[in-house]
């Protein structure tokens, strides 16, 4: 499978979920980011508790929103309790407290 693909569908994945701020460019930051890592790992798992980590923190910034990264610094930019896990095939979502929902395959 295309981790290309792979990695621009988590950019899509999460820009639908962001609150303000540019979509397009939030997925593309994304979608750099996670491409990165898919070529030197199997999996790559994106994750927004109660604040952005990692490579959302990194593309929230990017984009220009001021986020501190701690202290309920998610609130109206990304939804709590958010993740998805990445992989070269597929997407596993999380939405909300233990709420897994459908994997999403990666179609080339």
């Amino acid at each position: 499978m295309s981790i290309e693909k792979a990695a621009e569908m988590a950019g899509k994945w999460w820009a639908e979920r962001l609150q303000q701020g540019n979509k397009e460019q939030f997925a593309e930051e994304i979608r750099v980011r996670v491409l990165e890592k898919l070529q030197t790992r199997e999996r790559v798992y994106l994750e927004c508790d109660y604040d952005p980590q990692g490579i959302l923190l990194e593309a929230v910034r990017a984009i220009g929103i001021e986020c501190g990264g701690f202290m309920f610094s998610a609130d109206g930019i990304l939804p709590r309790k958010h993740a998805l896990q990445v992989q070269h095939d597929r997407l596993e979502p999380k939405e909300g407290y233990a709420n897994l929902t459908d994997i999403i395959k990666v179609e080339d």
